[in-house]
């Protein structure tokens, strides 16, 4: 409990601070103080790294569009990301990215033929713009260097909105507004999202929004052998037989966003209550160290503590077979890309009610829970409420409802063949190819759409039959 308390002070004093002396400063130093090993579940045949691609040739028919992106191996924005990168050409699109450094994601990206320019500054990033001569930029949470230089040039823009924004001051909503007025549309990832934005600019910037909602890569059925492998490996990483638990599996960061340490309490909490062995295993990058160091003092301070496991990030394939539920408590998401995958591989989910949660709790209502945001009303998310939340990690106004579902899918999960399910599409939208297929279609309709009308103003004809340039807006 010592343990849980100190890391708490810390975590409460830093909530005190701004989100940039958080993010630049403070984690930076947490780290250095608290970082330590974690266990992890890695791929057994890890291919080495491959090296840049050959770059193929511009057809004359080829739409260009750059995927602008900070980091791609941080968080979900990288697996969307690659998912257009490697899905947009089909669609008549061709993708090319440009991030902020290298790193595993875009050496993949490469391997497969795809165009991508590392950069570290807004010279190199300038550069890069200009080597990739697109026709459209999508900015998906761009690196600013890449943002600032994309609003003052004259490319169609499309901002692609992946998070209800917290963090962002009054300053950074102007230079939003900005931007908003610089883009032909805006697509948001759920309705959360879109609504949350909507309320930060003006009424006619507002009608620009479009919802596109992620999806993810569908996954094969985990038959009986694969299944019994990868439970067997993930039994040997966390030193324990699996053979009677019933394993719930959360992918996410270790961060203030996924509510870490709350979920630990809770599911805690649960352990007694639901009759069937339970097993939490958690595993992602720790980006605060502060944070895993209360989840990681909470789970030590309880008789059950050995029943919850924190890894680093690990192999997401071999967890999700391994596993028979997916929990994600979190105070905000966009759409939660590492759920998406979950359903797709069958798993029922235990999600708060955060952007896309809803939709995706829909297409398994018989198997899955939805439970109230430990924050409250979804779309209303602030910092300050955020702040008070991780405040009562070890007593979360949700931690009822957590312990309710975890209860009712645990005991699902322990009657014969009801651990999983084949992914069943939702309406308008379904979980794996299908829905791949129609997120792609999505953003290569508004891409074209962005690229025809700024042709348009470029070349409105007058009324005397000359072509008459028009600034933009």
């Amino acid at each position: 409990m010592v343990r849980a308390t100190l890391f708490g002070l810390v975590v409460d004093a830093t909530s005190l601070l701004p989100p940039r002396l958080r993010y630049a400063y403070v984690h930076r130093i947490t780290a250095r103080l608290f970082r330590r090993p974690l266990p992890a579940l890695l791929a057994r045949d890890t291919p080495a790294a491959p090296g840049p691609a050959a770059v193929t040739s511009r057809r004359p028919a080829d739409l260009r569009c750059v995927l602008a992106a900070d980091r791609l191996d941080i968080g979900g924005v990288g697996a969307v990301v690659e998912m257009l990168a490697t899905g947009l050409e089909a669609q008549g699109v061709h993708p090319i990215v440009v991030c902020l450094g290298d790193g595993t994601r875009a050496r993949r990206l490469r391997a497969r033929g795809v165009e991508v320019f590392s950069v570290e500054d807004e010279r190199t990033a300038l550069a890069a713009l200009r080597a990739a001569d697109p026709d459209v930029i999508q900015l998906h949470s761009a690196a600013p260097a890449l943002e600032r230089l994309a609003i003052a040039g004259e490319t169609p823009l499309i901002p692609v909105l992946h998070n209800t924004e917290i963090h962002f001051t009054r300053a950074r909503w102007r230079t939003f507004e900005t931007l908003m007025h610089r883009s032909y549309a805006a697509i948001a990832v759920s309705g959360v999202v879109r609504d949350f934005h909507r309320r930060h600019v003006s009424p006619a910037l507002g009608e620009r929004f479009r919802v596109v909602p992620n999806e993810a890569p569908g996954r094969n059925a985990t038959g009986h052998p694969q299944r019994t492998a990868a439970r067997a490996e993930l039994g040997d990483v966390l030193g324990v037989d699996l053979a009677a638990d019933v394993v719930f599996l959360c992918l996410a960061r270790y961060d203030a966003q996924k509510n870490i340490a709350g979920t630990v309490a809770s599911f805690l909490r649960a352990i007694d209550a639901t009759g069937v062995p339970i097993r939490l295993v958690m595993a992602g990058e720790p980006s605060d160290w502060a944070e895993l160091g209360r989840a990681d003092g909470i789970r030590r301070s309880s008789p059950h503590g050995d029943r919850v496991h924190l890894l680093a990030n690990s192999d997401a394939a071999t967890l999700l077979a391994a596993a028979d539920a997916f929990l994600l408590n979190s105070f905000f998401e966009g759409w939660p890309v590492a759920a998406t995958e979950a359903l797709s591989a069958g798993l029922p989910l235990v999600l708060s009610d955060v952007g896309g949660a809803r939709e995706l709790v829909a297409r398994h209502p018989d198997r899955s829970v939805l439970i109230p945001n430990a924050t409250g009303e979804a779309g209303s998310v602030t910092d300050a409420r955020v702040a008070r939340a991780r405040r009562r990690s070890a007593r979360q106004d949700n931690a009822a409802d957590l312990i309710a579902a975890v209860t009712r899918v645990a005991q699902l999960a322990r009657s014969d063949g009801a651990s999983r399910a084949d992914p069943a599409p939702a309406a308008g939208s379904g979980a794996g190819p299908s829905g791949i297929a129609a997120m792609m279609a999505g953003h290569a309709q508004i891409i074209r759409e962005a690229h025809a009308h700024a042709r348009g103003r470029r070349n409105l004809i007058g009324h005397d039959g000359l072509t008459i340039p028009v600034a933009r807006s």
